[in-house]
């Protein structure tokens, strides 16, 4: 959660994401994790909530998470132009030395493939897992619809 918590802070450029990018298209993230059938945005009060769940022995075997995926790119003169947004949902089903992560795209352009979305949050939140000496995620199989 720390990993997605982080890319609601940075700003990436488009082509470290996907090959099939515009030229000076920045790409930001928000994500939010269901609470009941609402989303909340990730922001640290969130991710303290979590913990203390966790601390209480509370694990949870499915987390669902919103992520508005929000595109930018610079004009000629230096301004920015926001082009169309993307919304995809994420589902993370936790089982016994396993992780399943679903993932949705519900609505806009879709910049981004599915696949290179999710090569690219494995690999963040794979640096996230490595800094804290945490045992890394490794991709089984992976198939699209």
């Amino acid at each position: 959660m720390n990993a997605l918590h982080q890319l609601n802070q940075e700003t990436y450029d488009l082509k470290t994401l996907t090959e099939a990018s515009p030229p000076n298209c920045q790409v930001n993230f928000e994500f939010g994790i269901a609470e009941g059938d609402a989303f909340n945005f990730l922001e640290k009060e969130e991710l303290d909530k979590l913990q203390r769940s966790l601390e209480k022995g509370e694990k949870p075997h499915i987390l669902d998470f919103f992520c508005a995926t929000l595109y930018h790119t610079t004009t000629p003169n230096g301004k920015t132009k926001p082009l169309k947004f993307d919304y995809t949902l994420l589902r993370l089903a936790f089982q016994r030395g396993a992780l399943e992560l679903f993932v949705v795209h519900e609505r806009g352009t879709q910049r981004i493939p599915l696949e290179d979305l999710v090569i690219f949050l494995i690999n963040r939140i794979n640096r996230e897992l490595a800094q804290r000496g945490l045992k890394t995620l490794t991709v089984r199989h992976m198939r699209t619809l």
